[in-house]
């Protein structure tokens, strides 16, 4: 009986050395004795797990280059991320607008839109101008390019979508923009630069415009070359030309011209085999005889 009480005693002392609500949760002190002797319990208060806020990340955005896109085209940022376009070869924008009125830019309803400004590329250069974005709220923001009809080509991004279907519409939109509308004005970053080398990407190689016209003289020079080919084959139809001279034997044949000259020998018999035709010429003079017939006459003259 002794032991249960003394039990029963432990159990209520454990059970008073809990944390009571409202208390400051460091330490509980019991309030009964065990074996008439006091003793204490400390407990740390629960304290639920801190969340660690991550930091501010830097998302590199590629504008233009070789292609007319950015890269990449669809982004997740939170509030305070930054991200930094980065202006590859050619003249690029970054300008903001609304969902359904891509390749127009949203300062025209809303001066505090963003856009960049038009901030070149050139071969050789060593610095690549930026623009810096602070993500300011995580709704959905529209961008596109000003340049040309680049808006119009593709070059289109969204930045927190609500899902991927938003940037194959906004594409769609953008593909059937009837016109390309610049930005009023720099608005919702800051232009800068960074070396080349610390760029999210490779320039593309020079164009070869030297090379290229120096091909086409070549191909100018093969044209000549082709000339010469030409000039060859004139050459050969001359080689031609003396089937065209047997022609001219006909001409020679012009011997009938001589043929006038043949009247003198025309008295030689030999003639008549190529000038048998022409001797129908002379069987007129059978026609003297019926001058004969006449003589008959005469005849009655001895009557």
């Amino acid at each position: 009986m002794r032991t249960t009480n003394g039990l029963v005693l432990i159990l209520a002392g454990l059970a008073a050395a809990l944390p009571q609500p409202g208390g400051n949760g460091v330490t509980a002190r019991a309030k009964e004795a065990v074996n008439g002797k006091k003793f204490e319990i400390r407990s740390e208060r629960l304290r639920p797990v801190p969340i660690k806020k991550r930091a501010n990340q830097l998302i590199p955005v590629v504008v233009g280059g070789p292609q007319v896109t950015f890269v990449p085209n669809m982004v997740l940022a939170a509030v305070g991320d930054v991200v930094q376009f980065q202006f590859s070869n050619g003249n690029h924008t970054v300008t903001q607008s609304a969902e359904g009125q891509a390749c127009t830019p949203l300062q025209m309803t809303d001066p505090n839109a963003v856009h960049s400004g038009h901030i070149p590329f050139k071969d050789g250069q060593q610095m690549v101008g930026t623009f810096n974005m602070v993500v300011t709220k995580t709704d959905p923001m529209f961008l596109y390019c000003a340049t040309g009809p680049h808006c119009q080509l593709g070059q289109i991004m969204v930045i927190n979508p609500s899902n991927t279907q938003q940037l194959v519409n906004y594409n769609k939109i953008s593909a059937l923009a009837t016109k390309n509308v610049d930005g009023l004005k720099v608005n919702g970053g800051s232009v800068g630069q960074i070396p080349l080398g610390l760029a999210a990407f490779v320039p593309a190689p020079p164009e070869d415009g030297g090379k290229g016209k120096g091909d086409a003289g070549k191909g100018k020079g093969g044209k000549a070359t082709g000339g010469k080919g030409k000039g060859d084959g004139a050459a050969a139809p001359p080689a031609a030309a003396p089937p065209a001279a047997t022609p001219a034997a006909p001409p020679a044949a012009t011997p009938p011209a001589a043929a006038p000259a043949a009247p003198p020998a025309a008295a030689a018999p030999a003639a008549p085999p190529a000038e048998g035709a022409a001797n129908p010429a002379p069987a007129p003079a059978p026609a003297p005889a019926p001058e004969a017939a006449p003589a008959p006459a005469p005849a009655p003259a001895p009557k």
